[in-house]
């Protein structure tokens, strides 16, 4: 063995040798911080805090509680409420059918979609790490919950990092019950199989694990192998017509001719959605869209196979953006990359599916982690304004608040006020709170809706 192939073994060696000990102490870790026996609750919210929710008054959300007969907790001496999300909801519903005709007052109180407006899916992205897509996309999924949505998280990133916020490890979770089992091409399972319910009422999880990073090496050779397929098949589909055109030709034949043609026709199906590999994951949200009002997918720091198949699901395509130069030199190749893609994508689907497949989709931009009175900073998010259009007005500012919220894996939303300065919470959470309501507003617009 010469000296090259022998630095390699040695290479594999220390790697292997690295990724036992990292994994096992990660995996001590993990089951020492959420063994799996483990349950992440959802606080309970101040009567003040529920009310600004719901948009209403206290009194008139104690007013409603009691008229449902709903058991409120009650604590200290002036019996201060406390409402779970649940209970929240449950009073939004009541609000709603107490609004009867009145349309416009139902949807303030219950603003779920109606039967005639389509699942909203929209794609957190950036190929750059460290621009915030998971924190966007957790904080944005855990607002539109306390809104009243039913809304599913799909976490895309095989490290996990929305997965494991929502109180699951991913290194723990069983390939059968993580996103894979959906997208894999042998033997899936239907998304509606996979989804785990969490502690947040009305906010829904598809795992993302390691499992992911097979779907990403093998979408390309099983893409290779349809494409290879295809033709034979499409012969197969033409012979079988031309027999049937035939003239003489008798019933048992005819017969026996549409079995195989329906064979081949399923056939010709199947090798289409590998061949289209990005259009796995919308084929999988099929199974759960009567399920949810907004779907949001938080994908990996990549423009791979995994990145490409949530935009093309996508209704509307969320970028992050850190303003920083070095960020925005980023962004322009992400850009440039995504324009080659993304005309790929649309000239395939129209020649293999037709013109009718391809959607109008929405492009916004969302600056992050901003320091506001960091000059330079505040330069670069101007010239964001004055080059891209859709930078939504409101930005998500840097804070420790924030950052100290994820360290014990949660969001403003789950954290007490109390364990934080107030001033410095107060300013984040209002931070992201006009951020996801100005997606919010773009959501219901998508509906009709002012």
């Amino acid at each position: 063995m010469d000296k090259s192939a022998t630095d390699h073994s040695r290479m594999l060696s220390q790697m292997k040798a690295d990724y036992q000990a990292l994994s096992s102490t990660l995996s001590a870790l993990a089951q020492s911080q959420f063994p799996p026996q483990a349950i992440k609750v959802l606080r309970k919210f101040p009567a003040s805090e529920a009310a600004a929710y719901l948009g209403i008054t206290p009194r008139y959300l104690a007013l409603s509680a009691d008229e449902m007969g709903l058991e409120i907790e009650k604590v200290g001496r002036g019996e201060r409420r406390f409402y779970s999300l649940e209970q929240m909801n449950q009073i939004r519903q009541y609000l709603a059918k107490k609004a009867g005709d009145d349309r416009t007052k139902a949807l303030n109180y219950d603003p779920r979609r109606r039967e005639d407006d389509d699942v909203q899916i929209l794609a957190c992205s950036n190929f750059k790490g460290g621009s915030a897509k998971t924190c966007t996309s957790v904080h944005l999924a855990q607002y539109l919950a306390l809104q009243g949505y039913r809304v599913l998280l799909v976490d895309l990133d095989p490290q996990g990092s929305a997965s494991s916020m929502l109180g699951v490890v991913p290194e723990l979770i069983p390939e059968d019950e993580s996103l894979f089992a959906a997208i894999r091409y042998q033997d899936a399972k239907p998304l509606s199989e996979v989804v785990k319910k969490t502690y947040f009422a009305n906010l829904d999880l598809a795992v993302g694990s390691p499992f992911l990073t097979e779907w990403e090496f093998f979408a390309p050779h099983y893409a290779t192998l349809a494409g290879q397929e295809e033709p034979g098949i499409r012969n197969r589909i033409a012979d079988i017509e031309d027999e049937k055109r035939q003239k003489g030709i008798t019933n048992a034949r005819l017969r026996a001719l549409d079995e195989e043609l329906a064979r081949e026709n399923a056939a010709l199906s199947e090798c289409l959605q590998r061949k289209l590999y990005f259009t796995r994951l919308q084929l999988a949200f099929e199974d759960v869209e009567p399920d949810y009002d907004v779907i949001i997918c938080d994908t990996p720091p990549s423009l791979g196979y995994l990145s490409n198949a949530a935009s093309f699901a996508a209704d509307h395509l969320l970028v992050t953006i850190h303003p920083q130069w070095i960020d925005c030199e980023s962004m322009a190749q992400y850009l440039a990359t995504s324009i080659a893609h993304n005309e790929f994508f649309e000239e395939t689907v129209a020649k293999q599916l037709g013109p009718e497949y391809l959607v109008p989709k929405t492009l916004q931009y969302l600056i992050t982690r901003h320091d506001n009175t960091s000059r330079p900073e505040t330069d670069v998010v101007a010239m964001l304004r004055s080059q891209l259009r859709n930078v939504l007005t409101n930005t998500m500012l840097r804070s420790s608040a924030i950052a100290e919220a994820g360290n014990v894996q949660q969001t403003l939303y789950e954290a007490e006020r109390s364990n934080f300065n107030g001033k410095t919470y107060d300013r984040a959470l209002d931070s992201v709170n006009k951020v996801n309501g100005e997606i919010e507003d773009m959501l219901k617009s998508y509906w009709g809706r002012s």
